[in-house]
């Protein structure tokens, strides 16, 4: 909140001597040592309140865009693409992909970041050269994503995760993994590890915010309405959507009737009285 009465705080900008003022209502050491130590996602909340700040940050801390999309989205040929409110970039070729980035600084992703048809290599070395850490929205379309770069891309912004193409690496559990590390998730579409996830176990993870939308795919788990019901009554809003996608293989039990075909039935029970809903796929 501005104010006349409300402490002064001079901004210098790197590369000019002009010296820009702005009143704020916290105390100026305050302000000043948000500028001069605040994290990206820090400097990005700066950023929406102050258009004064907006240059500053951007020199300090690199180029902005709202939205990033690289991979081959046309299947005969590689594009980089920028969006920005007003215009969009394409560069392609990969080895300009790479010289086109700022030296000395990394490519701020602001709302959403999008690979598709990328190796493991290549996804790695574009986390390398971008500051992701105000992201909303993460998307890996048939793209190889190694453990330790999900990892490091599940920053505490991220609402949206949307993962279609991930082979399950031995111990590590990606749903509940997720869920500890995204306090702000929303919405997610995950693989389910056949020989780690349960719902018992996901039930269990403490989170302050629900989920609108849950999209679980190479499902397989013997029926336990119990835990299922946990799971929604812990995890799911209401009028929230969770999604079961089948694997191939389901193991019979109970007098030849499907798993599958029991979780069906639940779901057609449950879909009756509640606002969350359940399909099976």
């Amino acid at each position: 909140m501005d104010s006349t009465n409300s402490p002064i705080v001079k901004v210098l900008l790197p590369k000019s001597p002009i010296s820009l003022k702005q009143y704020y209502s916290l105390p100026s050491p305050i302000i000043k040592y948000m500028l001069e130590n605040a994290s990206a996602f820090n400097y990005f909340k700066l950023f929406q309140t102050s258009k004064i700040l907006q240059k500053f940050i951007e020199e300090k801390y690199g180029p902005q865009i709202d939205v990033l999309e690289a991979g081959n989205f046309n299947h005969n040929s590689d594009f980089f693409s920028i969006h920005t409110r007003n215009k969009e970039i394409k560069i392609r070729g990969s080895e300009k992909i790479y010289n086109e980035f700022p030296k000395n600084q990394k490519l701020w992703v602001r709302k959403r970041l999008l690979f598709k048809d990328l190796s493991g290599k290549v996804m790695s070395t574009y986390l390398e050269k971008l500051n992701f850490s105000a992201v909303k929205e993460v998307y890996l379309l048939h793209t190889s994503v190694h453990t330790s770069d999900y990892k490091k891309l599940l920053v505490p912004s991220i609402e949206i995760v949307y993962l279609n193409c991930f082979a399950a690496a031995e111990g590590f559990d990606i749903i509940s993994y997720t869920l500890k590390h995204l306090p702000n998730l929303k919405s997610f579409k995950l693989p389910w590890h056949r020989n780690l996830t349960t719902f018992n176990e996901l039930t269990a993870i403490k989170r302050d915010k629900k989920l609108q939308k849950a999209e679980i795919y190479e499902f397989v788990d013997e029926f336990n309405e119990n835990n299922l019901r946990g799971f929604i009554a812990e995890h799911m809003a209401p009028g929230s959507t969770l999604c079961l996608r089948f694997t191939y293989g389901v193991p019979i039990f109970f007098t030849n009737i499907s798993v599958k075909n029991r979780y069906q039935n639940f779901a057609d029970e449950f879909n009756e009285i509640s606002s969350a809903k359940i399909f099976i796929k």
